[in-house]
């Protein structure tokens, strides 16, 4: 890391080489990832619930995604910047520290936001978390110059905006302002990345992005894995033919889900400014997708042992939706990046399709693992076949 070993307490908050080598995640994000899989398991709890009581689904569909969007985003955000900015000293780590705090109130706060839009516990954990994220990128600002025009810009436009949150909540509560505020939040990166030399600004680490990006991904899944440690536990209670089958089939789609995610890498590719924003915004969906497949799984659990209000097939249909928008997610973030040709190009999609048809027609979420299985199995043996010819 060069100048970044001067002290373990402060040191001038520079931007990191882009090439620098054999660049991994530091315990420290590895920790931040775990706390935040807090607030995420909190939400994914309280939407199964709401699905297995069939109570205002509309409504607790909007409000997973919109709390899912609240948790993520902080994440987001801090992950791009450590991947540029991360000195590793006691300034970075309490900086750190202090954001964690926020997503402990966040994880508090989702229920009431969720069952009552009382988004002021929320609302609390997201502004604690966002003001040492400001104080970062004005240090960036003092630190670094070359920095200074973009990190101006990021800690300007996210304080303007904490106050707009902060004001909303307290006095003007609106779900037309909450969105428009969503809006620019989104818009403040691509803002403070903007100068006349486009795609110089950003200081992130290609390699590291992936990666960090990759192990979220596993976390959430391993988030979901618990609905099929659930459903196991239900076997072994009271085993039934059925909940046999919906545990086998949920775990060949889980295993399916993460051996899709990591077919590919797309690092080579984050060099273009528009990628790097297509990859960093679309996780939000292939996330939340994969949150929610491990809450419908515990829903479909609970139909097949009769601890549910909900209809077989809707909450098949429901995981059979929250799957196809995680494939759809992940060939936005990777096939469609990859640019890649022929039939190849569309195969997460015709299985997207795929597994809907299945969860209108058959309703079998069996049928729709063994399609997982299928697509996992082709594209095996096409790679093993051009290893084979090189």
């Amino acid at each position: 890391m060069g100048n970044f070993n001067k002290s373990v307490l402060i040191n001038p908050i520079v931007a990191r080489s882009k090439d620098e080598p054999h660049r991994a995640a530091t315990p420290l994000e590895l920790f931040y990832d775990l706390i935040f899989v807090v607030a995420i398991a909190s939400l994914a709890a309280t939407f199964h619930h709401a699905i297995t009581e069939w109570h205002h689904v509309d409504h607790a569909v909007f409000m997973f995604f919109w709390i899912f969007w609240c948790i993520w985003w902080p994440w987001n955000s801090y992950t791009w910047l450590a991947s540029g900015y991360d000195t590793d000293d006691a300034q970075f780590r309490l900086a750190s520290f202090a954001q964690m705090v926020g997503v402990i109130i966040i994880a508090v706060g989702v229920e009431p936001a969720f069952k009552e839009s009382d988004f002021l516990v929320l609302t609390i954990g997201y502004v604690i978390l966002r003001i040492p994220f400001i104080f970062m990128w004005l240090k960036i600002a003092y630190d670094d110059v070359v920095s200074r025009p973009v990190a101006l810009r990021y800690s300007i436009g996210v304080f303007i905006l904490q106050i707009c949150w902060t004001v909303s909540v307290l006095y003007y509560p609106s779900w037309y302002i909450f969105g428009t505020l969503l809006v620019l939040e989104m818009l403040v990166p691509y803002f403070a990345e903007s100068s006349i030399d486009k795609g110089k600004n950003t200081k992130y680490h290609h390699e590291h992005i992936e990666e960090r990006l990759g192990l979220l991904t596993i976390i959430v899944l391993g988030e979901s894995i618990l609905a099929s440690v659930y459903a196991m536990q239900k076997v072994f209670d009271h085993y039934t033919p059925e909940l046999g089958i919906l545990t086998a089939a949920t775990l060949l789609i889980l295993f399916s889900m993460w051996w899709l995610y990591f077919d590919d890498k797309v690092e080579d590719k984050l060099e273009n400014e528009f990628v790097a924003f297509v990859l960093g915004y679309g996780h939000y969906f292939i996330f939340a997708a994969a949150t929610a497949v491990g809450a419908m799984i515990s829903v479909n659990v609970d139909v097949v042992t009769n601890h549910a209000v909900i209809t077989q097939e809707h909450a098949i249909l429901g995981l059979a939706v929250a799957i196809a928008v995680y494939l759809i997610s992940v060939w936005l973030c990777h096939d469609l990046l990859l640019d890649k040709k022929g039939v190849k190009r569309y195969e997460l999609l015709i299985l997207a399709g795929m597994v809907i048809v299945i969860a209108l027609t058959v309703k079998s979420i069996l049928l729709m693992a063994l399609s997982f299985v299928a697509l996992n199995a082709i594209r095996l043996i096409r790679r093993h076949r051009e290893h084979s010819r090189a």
